[in-house]
């Protein structure tokens, strides 16, 4: 009781409690009601022992709830009292951290829905760019052919070889329009080359000077090359449309377990990612992935993104 007094530091109370059973294997799992299931301090969901491989549950309750159950050597079933006490003494304490643990365990749960929903709505978008490229573009393709076939019947120079020449500049950009559309719903290029040269797709369709560095070996987790076009995507627009910039530079690097992508451009900066910019959705995405997105945008100072997006 003396050692629980003051609030413990995490992993403190499962220590205390060690020592005063004499336990080093003591294990705390704690009862969050809303899922009906046991969690650890971390919040991640723990199953109790069935009792067949030497280890003991206590069960700890507070007011006539269940507050958390301790997992320690079947041999102190054989020293009840001192179970009891120290479960009684670490009563309020173990509500305090079931509380943290619960806590944790719904942010836990929040982090998997939102990964959930992106990686839910990617594959949608992927359904969407096949549709389109299987069925609407294959049509107009056909079309586009057949216009050229009826052309060479035309005679050159007449009212129906005119109409058909307007008609097929109309088939010609309705199909670049829709090949634009499926791109911008989903990059078939990223799936089918990888990050480095869908990069270098985007960077040569931008409006002003990028230099690009890539450097990320061999194919990373869809998720993680996702979630890298789509910022960039975003960001060399945005420096189009807002940051006045001259030039920019885009570089995009595997470090270890994360891919780090940053765009530099020199412009008027002030970019605010509350502000409706899509940058709140870029962070959204990035953050789903358990990953970081950081903007320095100084007045007059120019703009930078930088991404940390988990790769391992």
């Amino acid at each position: 009781m003396v050692e629980l007094r003051d609030a413990p530091s995490p992993g403190e109370l499962q220590r205390a409690l060690a020592r005063a059973l004499h336990d080093p294997s003591v294990e705390i799992a704690y009862w969050v009601p809303e899922y009906s299931a046991y969690v650890d301090a971390e919040g991640r969901p723990l199953a109790l022992p069935s009792g067949d491989d030497g280890r003991a549950v206590t069960t700890v309750e507070q007011g006539g709830r269940t507050v958390a159950a301790i997992v320690h050597d079947a041999s102190l079933r054989e020293e009840p009292e001192l179970v009891a006490a120290v479960t009684a003494a670490a009563g309020i304490a173990l509500e305090n951290e079931r509380l943290q643990a619960d806590l944790r365990a719904r942010l836990e749960e929040l982090r998997g829905s939102r990964a959930r929903i992106v990686e839910a709505g990617d594959s949608e978008r992927r359904r969407l760019e096949r549709d389109l490229h299987d069925g609407a573009q294959q049509r107009l393709v056909t079309v586009s052919v057949g216009l050229n076939l009826i052309a060479s019947r035309v005679e050159p120079g007449s009212e129906a070889a005119e109409l058909l020449s307007r008609t097929r500049e109309e088939v010609a950009a309705s199909l670049e329009e829709l090949r634009a559309l499926a791109q911008g719903i989903h990059p078939a290029v990223l799936t089918d080359h990888g990050l480095e040269v869908a990069l270098e797709t985007l960077v040569a369709r931008a409006s002003l000077p990028v230099r690009l560095e890539v450097d990320v070996g061999e194919r990373l987790p869809e998720a993680a090359e996702v979630a890298a076009y789509y910022l960039v995507s975003e960001g060399l627009t945005n420096v189009a449309k807002y940051a006045e910039s001259r030039s920019c530079s885009v570089t995009a690097e595997r470090a270890g377990e994360l891919l780090l992508v940053e765009i530099v451009d020199d412009g008027v900066g002030g970019a605010d990612p509350g502000g409706g910019s899509g940058l709140r959705g870029l962070a959204d995405r990035v953050e789903a992935l358990g990953g970081r997105l950081r903007v320095w945008s100084p007045e007059g100072g120019g703009t930078t993104l930088r991404a940390e997006i988990p790769c391992g």
